[in-house]
């Protein structure tokens, strides 16, 4: 476990104190707020609340997670009271109504907001398999006309990592505000595979509704995450369904069989290999799950209308 030390807390805020991250009442929250909904090379805005006089609201229309730098904080979730201390992390969809109050001096909370472009395809699957996140992620994206209230609250030790990640990824997303880089959605990746990973002994309020059509997509990111291997009978067995009822909940969801949904997800990573890389044909073809290259050939003539081959040359001349 990482310990994050006094002195190193006290560089992280002795440098964004530099920065503008800081507001101390509504009017500066609506104020930023506004700002970030207006600039659209801004996908997640970051500040840090501290010394607010009085009652804060944390407005939507964007996925949050807020969380207790240090102090005590009382909370109103959808009009529900609740005392918080440092530690405390909270991730809502934009329906959640939450309002806060610091109750003593020095009380900092961090707050993250997300526009649902900053979740793209690519980085959701690369937490897919933190499966309480991703749920809560693409449930918030994809139901979001539903207006349903969602939101997970949890209690972490401040020795935790969660403390770490949650400074380096305030520090880089206000150091680089007006673009996402790479740098950034790496200290986020972080910050949520370490939430996840603790998760289970932290949560303390929560939303559990999954639907079928959020379990069509935590499979697929699944088996896109493991082309090469992936069978009917291992996925089934992950998720802990009879392999039929997985293939029609996928048919049902998308229209395919897990068989087609595999073929599909199997030559995209195809296409991107030949026209990205300079891997042979045998390569790409193992790589993506494909053992015999004659058989691997049929499929891709079968489904692109042309040979592997042909089709690194024509993207190469396009």
């Amino acid at each position: 476990m990482y310990y994050f030390s006094e002195e190193q807390h006290n560089h992280f805020f002795s440098y964004l104190e530099t920065l503008d991250c800081y507001i101390t009442s509504g009017d500066c929250m609506e104020d930023e707020l506004e700002a970030f909904g207006k600039n659209d090379q801004r996908q997640i805005a970051a500040l840090v609340c501290q010394d607010t006089k009085g009652r804060l609201i944390f407005p939507a229309p964007y996925i949050r997670i807020l969380y207790v730098l240090q102090g005590e904080v009382m909370l109103l979730i959808d009009g529900k009271e609740f005392y918080y201390a440092a530690g405390t992390l909270i991730l809502s969809n934009k329906h959640t109504h939450i309002d806060y109050e610091e109750l003593c001096p020095d009380t900092k909370m961090i707050c993250f907001y997300f526009k649902p472009t900053y979740f793209t395809d690519s980085l959701l699957a690369q937490f897919s398999e933190e499966k309480l996140l991703y749920r809560f992620f693409v449930e918030s994206l994809k139901k979001e006309a539903e207006q349903v209230s969602r939101y997970y609250v949890f209690e972490f030790d401040t020795c935790d990592d969660i403390h770490f990640y949650s400074l380096l990824l305030l520090k880089q997303v206000v150091k680089m505000r007006y673009f996402n880089n790479k740098v950034t959605k790496s200290a986020f990746l972080l910050f949520i595979v370490e939430i996840s990973q603790l998760a289970d002994e932290a949560i303390r309020l929560k939303d559990s509704v999954v639907s079928s059509e959020l379990l069509a997509f935590e499979v697929l990111a699944y088996m896109e995450n493991h082309l090469a291997t992936i069978t009917l009978e291992h996925t089934a067995e992950v998720f802990h369904f009879h392999p039929n009822y997985l293939s029609s909940l996928l048919k049902k969801n998308t229209g395919l069989t897990f068989t087609q949904c595999l073929i599909d997800l199997r030559l995209k990573y195809a296409k991107n290999y030949l026209e990205q890389t300079e891997l042979s044909i045998q390569e790409i073809a193992e790589e993506v799950g494909y053992t015999d290259k004659a058989f691997f050939f049929r499929i891709f003539k079968k489904n692109i209308g042309t040979t592997p081959g042909n089709y690194r040359k024509q993207s190469l001349s396009s």
